[in-house]
């Protein structure tokens, strides 16, 4: 895990000193050191960055108002205030900051903030990436995920949409397989399925994100990222944007998609392109 890291301080020397602590934890990316806040927000619309370490004062944008819009971003992004000036504790408190160094600072209190950070880091990391807006897949600390055969990606697709209810071995098979018999055969299609998508996670160490049981399975949500779930809990996402398509390789994905494209236009979060 790799911590995606700004800074945005317009002293300098305090600058740079928070520099070369950020490259000594291995953790941490610093991904840019910015003098001007509105450059720092205009890098995070466009970059990945999930840890601010922020001054507060600013001539004409403040660290709290800058703070604010990147959590508008991302509300996860992990906060941390630097301030010569104690009285904006409260007010960094106020808008959720991870935490707060009061200048002038030692080493030990930002390698412990940096620390606090990583921590934070940790507890948010999820290792597995699903995408369904276009097309199905998955992916485990970056890296595609390559299925033993498309009926248990689909299958697992179908967990996907069920948003960790129990999906029934019935369900699966009308799904799966609509031109078949339901007979032993087709049954026996359903349990290869889920044994390949319990294999595949075994093989990426993530077994706990897939539960089967006597003719069901389910997607285990806690374990995992999803830009469809993210969507439909945050209205105010701007991280994941539906543009009319959702699992588009699936026939049995279409009613969602079309209930989406209505959603989408009653939210106006969608791609207007």
């Amino acid at each position: 895990m790799c911590i995606e890291t700004i800074i945005v301080d317009s002293d300098r020397k305090a600058a740079e000193e928070l520099e070369n602590e950020c490259r000594q934890m291995r953790e941490l990316r610093l991904a840019g050191n910015f003098e001007d806040p509105k450059k720092a927000m205009e890098y995070a619309l466009y970059h990945r960055v999930e840890f601010a370490l922020l001054e507060v004062d600013f001539d004409q944008m403040s660290g709290i108002e800058l703070a604010r819009r990147l959590r508008e971003i991302d509300r996860d992004m992990i906060i941390i205030f630097v301030s010569a000036n104690s009285q904006m504790t409260l007010e960094a408190l106020r808008m959720k900051a991870d935490y707060y160094v009061i200048k002038p600072y030692t080493k030990e209190d930002i390698k412990d903030a940096l620390y606090r950070a990583k921590l934070l880091a940790k507890r948010q990391y999820k290792r597995m990436f699903i995408r369904t807006f276009g097309r199905f897949d998955v992916f485990i600390d970056g890296k595609l995920v390559k299925f033993p055969n498309a009926k248990s990606k689909e299958l697992l697709a179908l967990c996907v949409e069920h948003m960790g209810g129990e999906v029934r071995m019935e369900e699966a098979v009308d799904k799966l397989w609509p031109d078949r018999n339901y007979d032993d055969k087709v049954k026996a299609l359903y349990r290869k399925a889920v044994i390949g998508v319990r294999s595949v996670l075994e093989e990426y160490g993530m077994p706990e994100a897939f539960y089967s049981g006597r003719g069901v399975c389910c997607l285990v949500t806690e374990e995992v990222t999803c830009d469809f779930y993210i969507y439909l809990r945050d209205q105010d996402n701007k991280k994941f944007i539906y543009m009319n398509k959702y699992m588009f390789e699936y026939s049995w994905a279409e009613e969602t998609n079309a209930w989406l494209q209505k959603r989408s236009k009653l939210t106006g979060q969608s791609d207007p392109s």
